[in-house]
C-alpha cells in the first residue's frame, strides 16, 4: 500500500491509515511520540542487538502501524540519529571539575563516555558507522574539546585529542568482553602459552592483577599526558 494512501472504512468514511495510526498508543497507553519511539529503538538493540532492529518490529513493540513511526522517524538514518542522541544524552556532564588537573578532566570525561557505551555496548556500531550529529549529542564532544582548550591546546589540537580520546573509549569498549575477566582466567590464558615462544607476554600477564579499570585507566593517562606534553601542530610552520 502507497504511504498515506486514502481508503474507505466499513462505514464509508475515507480512513488514513498514518493519521490513524499517529493516534494510537502503545501497549502500555502511552501516548506514541518520539521519546518513546527512540527509548523502545534502543531497548530492542540494548536486548536483542542492532540486527533485530527492524520498522517492522519497532512497530510491533510499541503496539502500532510500523507507518505510524514515518511520522516522527522519516527514515532508517534518521533513527540511526536519533539513537547515537539518545546514548550520548547519557553521558554525565556534570561530573566535570574545572578545579581538577585536566589529566582528571580528561579521564574523567572518558570514563563517563565509557560507562554510557558499556551500559549500551549493543549499539556501538551504530555509533561507529553515524556518529554524533545532533546538538543533543554533540554536547559531550563541546564538554570534551574545552577541557583540552582549557589545558593550552590549539583549536585544531584540542578537535584532533577529542578525537583520538573518544577512539580509545570506543576501541576499549568494543575489544570485549564487557564482562571484566577473572583472575582465574587471566592466569588461565597465560599458562596456556608456551613460556618459551611467548615470554614478554606470559610475564606481563603474570603481573597483571589489577582489574580492566586499572588498564582503561593507565592507557587514559598516557594518551593525556602525551596531548599534554607537546603539540603536533604547533611546530609547524605558518
Amino acid at each position: 500500500m502507497p504511504f498515506g494512501k486514502q481508503t474507505r472504512s466499513r462505514t464509508g468514511r475515507i480512513r488514513n491509515p498514518l493519521t490513524a495510526s499517529r493516534k494510537r498508543r502503545d501497549g502500555k497507553g502511552q501516548p506514541l511520540k518520539r521519546e518513546l519511539i527512540v527509548s523502545t529503538a534502543l531497548a530492542i538493540v540494548d536486548r536483542d542487538g542492532l540486527k533485530a532492529l527492524s520498522m517492522r518490529r519497532l512497530g510491533a513493540e510499541l503496539g502500532v502501524d510500523p507507518m505510524a513511526v514515518y511520522y516522527y522517524i522519516p527514515n532508517k538514518q534518521a533513527l540511526m540519529d536519533a539513537i547515537v542522541e539518545a546514548v550520548m544524552a547519557e553521558i554525565d556532564l556534570t561530573a566535570d571539575n574545572p578545579a581538577h588537573s585536566p589529566e582528571e578532566r580528561i579521564l574523567g570525561a572518558a570514563r563517563a563516555y565509557r560507562d554510557v557505551l558499556l551500559a549500551h555496548a549493543n549499539a556501538l556500531p551504530i555509533l561507529l558507522a553515524h556518529g554524533p550529529v545532533t546538538p543533543v549529542a554533540m554536547r559531550p564532544v563541546e564538554v570534551l574539546i574545552g577541557i583540552l582548550r582549557d589545558a593550552g591546546l590549539a583549536p585544531a589540537e584540542a578537535l584532533a585529542g577529542m578525537n583520538l580520546i573518544a577512539a580509545a573509549v570506543r576501541g576499549a569498549v568494543g575489544m570485549g568482553p564487557h564482562r571484566e575477566p577473572t583472575h582465574e582466567e587471566i592466569e588461565s590464558m597465560w599458562h596456556a602459552l608456551p613460556a618459551n615462544e611467548f615470554p614478554r607476554l606470559a610475564e606481563a600477564f603474570a603481573s597483571s592483577s589489577g582489574p580492566m579499570e586499572e588498564s582503561f585507566d593507565f592507557g587514559v593517562r598516557a594518551l593525556a599526558r602525551g596531548l599534554l606534553a607537546g603539540s603536533t601542530f604547533r611546530d609547524r610552520p605558518a
